[in-house]
């Protein structure tokens, strides 16, 4: 579960979307405006309000932009208001300012104090969703544990950050139904009151239930999912928010889920309907479609479809149904002549995108030197580096994305195992678990990833920065590859999943950055 505590979220591009109307929400403290008394109230807290929001800014523009010193004076300064501070707001905006500035052990402190200061309060509450509710593997004593989050931190008193339990009821519904108690999970469902998310609660527990084999609850489940995703996507333009396109944006994959049922129970003519239904209300998300539709056309015997389908896959990265294709390629041909032609032209689709996509992606300027420890405890450095093309990989063993990445990086270095210009870097970083290090080398270990290993843990002596935040890193898994001269030439956040299509995008931009720079 995410909230505003979570120590990586720190400032990002956008301080007002992210501080200033997340953190210091303005509450409406005018009831009645008759009261001379309570006008005077309310023109104080307004006051209050305008004080945190202008230091907020300036907090910004110093972590943003200042100097080692104006970050350290900063950072004493944020230890000292807190100690003076008489409200939640105030000690949050503490806690995450702290966090910006890569003060991750005295943010965690003042959580620990702002908790018991304030023990009713957000705080306290988002300790204990995290520390005890979560930490809870049997059902009935997370349920346990949900009825004293609800007593002692009634909803109806944090309206601003009630998300919060939406999380934790689909957290437990999972819960419940994972251990056979459909009811009950069911129960705490129809509790979710924000309907642009509930989606997210429902669809996790339905593929629970088909799991099991209780399709029918099931289906109710999904149904609701898409349901509640066609309501917001007819929503008249005017209408729609960052809720609604949130909550278009699951579509497809409930649209999948009950294509997957039908499929089973045979009713290809009603799998083929309601995608194609799809397409037709969300026709901007026809290639996340393009795996149910396939399915569907299939059936229905509409095999050139079906092979298009496959082909906008395929060009996507997306390398499955390789064997399928050239099933339905020899069918619609009466033979497999000019299969293997067929076949290297979609490859050479395959690279035109991915050359296409790293255009994109495409800088020029000096990679921050460093130098870091790696698994062995040995000193690894940029500066040793020069004359070969580096490709540094940040990542972290709680981030599934980076992990989800690591067999294609593991092909892609593979692929370069001979060549003597090429080095591969896994830069570990934003670990925050006590005796990270031990967990990193047992995970390279178990997975048995011939990985060479940096810990990102050193604080650059004068910006307090560590390299991730030198690199401009904002999220994981985030790769950079730097040509000969230490230039960084492509930047990339994100991965692809697929294996072979992660090696070959490496391997267009590991060979971009052999060339020389154009200008």
């Amino acid at each position: 579960m995410k909230t505003n505590l979570n120590r990586r979220r720190t400032i990002e591009k956008d301080p007002k979307a992210k501080y200033y109307v997340s953190i210091i929400k303005q509450k409406r403290y005018m009831k009645n405006l008759l009261t001379v008394a309570i006008l005077f109230s309310a023109s104080i807290a307004c006051a209050q309000q305008r004080n945190l929001e202008d230091r907020a800014k300036a907090y910004y523009d110093i972590i943003q932009s200042g100097t080692k010193e104006q970050k350290e004076e900063l950072s004493r300064k944020l230890l000292q208001t807190a100690r003076t501070a008489k409200s939640e707001k105030e000690l949050q905006l503490s806690i995450n300012y702290l966090n910006g500035l890569g003060k991750e052990d005295s943010a965690d402190s003042l959580i620990q104090v702002v908790a018991k200061r304030f023990p009713k309060g957000e705080v306290a509450r988002d300790q204990y969703i995290s520390n005890v509710f979560h930490k809870q593997d049997d059902a009935t004593a997370m349920e346990k544990c949900y009825a004293e989050l609800i007593r002692k931190w009634p909803r109806e008193n944090f309206k601003e950050t009630s998300m919060a339990y939406e999380y934790a009821i689909a957290a437990l519904s999972r819960k419940l139904a994972e251990q056979g108690q459909t009811d009950k999970a069911i129960q705490y469902l129809d509790q979710m009151q924000m309907r642009f998310w509930r989606a997210q609660g429902y669809s996790p527990v339905a593929a629970i239930l088909l799991e099991k084999g209780d399709t029918a609850t099931a289906v109710k489940l999904i149904q609701t999912a898409i349901d509640d995703a066609e309501y917001f996507i007819n929503l008249p333009e005017e209408q729609k928010n960052n809720e609604t396109r949130f909550a278009a944006v699951g579509y497809p994959g409930y649209v999948a889920q009950m294509v997957s049922v039908y499929d089973h129970q045979g009713k290809q003519a009603e799998s083929l309907a309601l995608v194609e239904k799809a397409l037709q209300l969300a026709p901007d998300q026809a290639p996340r479609f393009s795996r149910a539709y396939y399915t569907g056309l299939e059936a229905a015997g509409r095999k050139l479809e079906a092979l298009q389908q496959l082909e906008m896959l395929y060009k996507q990265g997306d390398f499955t149904f390789k064997d399928k294709i050239k099933e339905l390629y020899t069918s619609l041909n009466g033979s497999s002549k000019g299969l293997d032609g067929y076949l290297t032209r979609m490859d050479e689709d395959v690279i035109k995108s991915i050359r296409e996509h790293i255009a994109k992606m495409a800088t020029y300027k000096d990679a921050p030197d460093f130098e870091l420890l790696n698994l062995r405890g040995e000193k690894v450095s940029l500066a040793d580096m020069r004359g070969k093309v580096v490709v540094l990989d940040f990542w972290a063993t709680w981030c599934q994305p980076c992990i989800r990445s690591f067999p294609g990086m593991k092909a892609a270095q593979e692929h370069y195992a001979d060549d003597n210009e090429v080095q591969f870097l896994f830069m570990n970083t934003w670990e925050r678990t006590k005796g990270y290090k031990a967990n990193v080398a047992a995970f390279i270990e178990k997975n048995n990833y011939p990985f060479e290993v940096l810990f990102d843990d050193q604080k650059d002596s004068e910006t307090g920065e560590n390299l991730a935040a030198k690199f401009g890193v904002q999220g994981i898994p985030a790769k950079f590859i730097l040509d000969k001269e230490g230039k960084i030439r492509f930047s990339l956040m994100g991965s692809n999943g697929n294996s072979e299509y992660t090696k070959m995008e490496m391997i267009e931009l590991i060979e971009s950055a052999r060339k020389p720079h154009k200008g």
